[in-house]
């Protein structure tokens, strides 16, 4: 399938945005590196086989309106309710990477009653975010490399911890993987996509079904990896693969 590029006006701004298929909607953010834009997810655009795909460029990226200064997560995310009431969305999942996922959690966090789902691949976050996702109380499904080099794999175990109703998922490494052409930002969409693409087809099937609260008994378990955050080939590898 071919996506669709449209622009729309969002207050002052012009949001460029590609969309593809039908059905419920997946709203797709991309990460910050300087050249980003919503052609990131193409290696997953065959999601749109069971969804309505939108991918907007961010504020300051891509074809979108580049204000003086780029704005914050927050006014990212505040763009983000508008646009989608600019396009009649009144209820979304989201997928997104890098940055995009602190935009991304910064929504949910806002505007809980607008959101179905959150899939976070190698995601930022804002540290004074980290409490307020205690309340989120939304299926979210959290990807990352084993070796990410810049969002790296202890923020899936704190973001796991904070979001109750989640579930972590770490692919093999991409750095040692002689397949791939490394960079140092791990675009898990492009270098794993088959990976990424079989587990949000499956979250995203069911939410639901693939997230539960840790037990009280494993309470003093959570985070144990967090302790031995020296240890580069310790604690958090091996629990990873358990």
């Amino acid at each position: 399938m071919e996506a669709t590029e449209k622009e729309v006006a969002v207050g002052e701004f012009t949001i460029n945005y590609a969309s593809v298929g039908s059905g419920e909607p997946l709203l797709l953010l991309h990460g910050s590196e300087p050249r980003e834009s919503w052609r990131v997810w193409e290696p997953l655009f065959a999601l749109a086989d069971s969804r309505k795909l939108i991918a907007p460029d961010l504020l300051g990226y891509g074809k979108s309106s580049k204000p003086d200064e780029t704005p914050d997560f927050r006014a990212q995310a505040r763009m983000l309710k508008d646009f989608a009431e600019r396009i009649g969305v009144e209820k979304v999942s989201l997928m997104a990477s890098g940055w995009g996922g602190q935009v991304a959690l910064e929504f949910a966090l806002e505007w809980p009653e607008g959101v179905r789902s959150l899939v976070l691949v190698a995601s930022a976050y804002d540290k004074e975010q980290l409490p307020r996702l205690q309340k989120l109380r939304k299926p979210t499904l959290i990807i990352f490399a084993e070796d990410d080099m810049v969002t790296q794999l202890k923020a899936g175990y704190l973001l796991r911890d904070a979001i109750g109703t989640s579930r972590l998922e770490v692919l093999d490494p991409v750095a040692r993987d002689p397949a791939q052409d490394f960079r140092m930002s791990h675009r898990l969409q492009k270098f794993r996509a088959p990976q990424v693409l079989q587990l949000a087809r499956s979250f995203l099937s069911n939410p639901e079904a693939m997230v539960a609260e840790p037990p009280e008994m494993e309470n003093e378990l959570r985070g144990n990896a967090l302790r031995k955050e020296d240890e580069k080939d310790g604690a958090i590898w091996k629990q990873s693969k358990q």
